[in-house]
């Protein structure tokens, strides 16, 4: 493998395709369920819509780090993800009905081959940088200003072009195709055919032995279940406020803004505490948030607290990436980053859908006139991600134990 000095723009060219990757997941995740609620979907339609991402991301992702650690070249694998991904986002930006199938089957499709490139992506970065811990929060970085940036278009293009949220799905299809083109420009990254293990799903799921990896995969599964309601329930939410729908993915990018700071500190954190302590700030961050939205008033105190989403992503989630990466063997870090993203945006995700519709639900009274829309109690609501939270910072206070370096190294 090149050293990372020997591969020219090494950094910039990685940074680049972060700010794609998720300028594409930026354009659309945040305001999705508002346009479909704006096309007429009700919301048992649109739950299930919004859950294709998880469930897509439930089967294709560990197939995908298997592909790219033994078979298939992982830029050229997401080279073709992203053009594929891309092609079927611009055809989804054309409906204009509540086709429920139609919507459904693209969006599931689009993840099928979306999906993945979330792993792969950080699994490129970490088979060429030197010193991970030290580089990849900086590289990283670049997909939050994407994702911010991705809102602004939006943004702009639903003004130029007198567009309604539509315009989430079409600029995330032209963000895709960019990316796809650009990722066969990345550093080769080829698998390892002639490894001793033929089947890196199998050792990767093997580090399940032990006790605080599997604690933490647990964890993090759960931790997700939870995260799924801010990410599909945000746009329904801060319109309470008074926020109107163009300026949902601003207002939400507040966090993404945020997360460049703590993104830049991460590297001095991470070195500092380590990772248990990292990770746990990170957490409580989750849980504090959540406190916040359920406590609802005033309307500025909820919409700064989504400053926080940049120690919740920092700390709670990029650290653990890179935690992950640390105990992994160098030949399986597509699989184990793969399986990261599984137990978390997929399994994780699919099972809070369900349990954040089950929640809202169960906090939700029929409307004041007949064929008036329910109304939630967003403080009940939110009250059910917050205590479980902290319910999870507790468990991983007492029940974790980094690996020392010296097992990280021998494994």
């Amino acid at each position: 493998m090149e050293t990372a000095s020997a591969i020219p723009w090494l950094r910039t060219r990685l940074s680049v395709q972060m700010f794609l990757q998720f300028a594409v997941w930026g354009a659309w995740a945040p305001v999705l369920y508002k346009h479909l609620l704006n096309l007429g979907f009700a919301p048992e339609q649109a739950g299930p819509i919004m859950g294709t991402g998880p469930l897509a991301i439930m089967i294709t992702p560990l197939i995908a780090g298997q592909i790219a650690d033994r078979w298939f070249a992982a830029e050229r694998y997401m080279g073709v993800s992203f053009l594929g991904a891309g092609t079927l986002l611009l055809i989804a930006s054309r409906i204009d009905t509540p086709d429920f199938s139609r919507m459904w089957g693209l969006l599931l499709a689009t993840m099928l081959l979306f999906g993945p490139t979330l792993g792969l992506g950080n699994a490129i970065c970490f088979h060429h940088l030197k010193d991970p811990a030290a580089d990849f929060p900086l590289i990283r970085v670049w997909g939050t200003v994407g994702w911010i940036a991705s809102a602004f278009i939006v943004n702009g293009v639903m003004h130029a072009f007198d567009m309604n949220l539509s315009a989430c799905l079409a600029v995330a299809g032209s963000a895709a195709i960019l990316n796809g083109l650009y990722s066969f420009t990345l550093p080769h990254t080829p698998p390892k055919r002639d490894a001793a293990e033929k089947m890196a799903l199998a050792k990767t799921l093997g580090m399940l032995k032990n006790g605080s990896f599997a604690l933490f995969s647990l964890l993090a599964f759960v931790l997700l279940i939870f995260a799924t309601f801010y990410y599909f329930k945000n746009a329904q939410f801060f319109p309470t406020l008074g926020i109107a729908d163009e300026w949902l993915g601003p207002t939400q990018s507040i966090g993404q803004a945020a997360e460049i700071v703590t993104m830049f500190l991460l590297p001095f954190v991470y070195k500092k505490l380590g990772p248990k302590k990292t990770i746990a700030i990170g957490l409580f961050a989750w849980a504090l948030r959540f406190a916040v939205f359920a406590l609802g008033t005033p309307a500025w105190l909820v919409i700064a607290s989504q400053a926080l989403h940049g120690v919740c992503f920092a700390c709670g989630i990029a650290a653990a990436m890179i935690y992950f990466e640390s105990i992994s063997p160098p030949d399986v870090r597509g699989s184990v980053q793969s399986f990261l993203t599984w137990i978390t945006y997929g399994f994780g995700m699919f099972v809070g859908a369900y349990v954040m519709e089950m929640v809202g639900a169960r906090y939700s009274t029929p409307g004041a006139e007949q064929g008036a829309p329910a109304v939630l109690d967003w403080h009940a609501f939110w009250t059910v991600p917050a205590a479980g939270c902290f319910a999870i910072l507790f468990v991983f206070l007492v029940g974790f134990k980094a690996q020392p370096a010296a097992e990280r190294s021998a494994s």
